[in-house]
């Protein structure tokens, strides 16, 4: 299930050096307690997963694309887990292109993330400007779920993405592209709400890591 709802949609097309200070922040220490993240080419590819009729519908640009790679685990608890995390991470392209938190934002992101990635869209807003191209998300795992919370490890690759002026549409400076690539590792916690939603409340990265590629 790659999600491009609405045409051209989801997961944060973020162009090389936007996000300096979103996502929750930097982990520089390379991520070490994520136990079996080295064997993430293991396991055979996962089967797509079938269309959600209650998926979240999304509002994108027509120059804003995600993709967010399937994830079908075959285990209850896990694929519940990834299919909302996929919502969460369509929200907050939505919003990055909107230049504010949207309801599918505010449904899929809990503090203290929420917080951070709103000031970056303030940041945004403030500039005249706002994110366009592709975000591709890969290799979702759940690294745990216990007691109404999860950790969910995954790549992203910032290369296609870009910013434009929120006015023109155009194109403002030269990040992004091919030559561009910024791959990131993420780990981020997921809480359990009380009707049964999992929502983003920790965001942390790691830039550059040996384990995306």
């Amino acid at each position: 299930m790659r999600h491009r709802t609405l045409g051209r949609a989801t997961a944060a097309a973020l162009g090389a050096a936007l996000l300096l200070t979103a996502c929750g922040g930097s982990d520089d220490d390379g991520g070490d307690d994520i136990v079996g993240a080295e064997n993430k080419n293991s396991a055979s590819p996962s089967a797509p997963a079938e269309e959600d009729p209650d998926a979240p519908a999304f509002d994108f640009p027509d120059d804003l694309e995600a993709d967010v790679e399937p994830a079908d685990t075959g285990d209850g608890k896990k694929d519940a887990v990834l299919r909302d995390h996929g919502y969460a991470l369509s929200a907050m392209v939505e919003s990055y292109g909107q230049q504010k938190a949207t309801a599918n934002f505010e449904d899929y992101w809990q503090d203290p993330a929420y917080t951070n990635y709103v000031k970056d869209f303030e940041r945004f807003a403030d500039e005249g400007q706002r994110i366009a191209g592709t975000g591709r998300y890969f290799d979702r795992e759940v690294k745990q779920v216990k007691d109404g919370s999860a950790l969910v490890v995954f790549c992203e690759d910032q290369g296609d993405g870009y910013v434009v002026d929120a006015k023109t549409g155009k194109r403002v400076g030269s990040g992004g592209g091919e030559n561009s690539a910024v791959l990131r590792l993420y780990r981020q916690t997921l809480t359990r709400t009380d009707d049964g939603t999992w929502v983003v409340a920790e965001s942390d990265w790691t830039e550059g890591d040996g384990t995306c590629r």
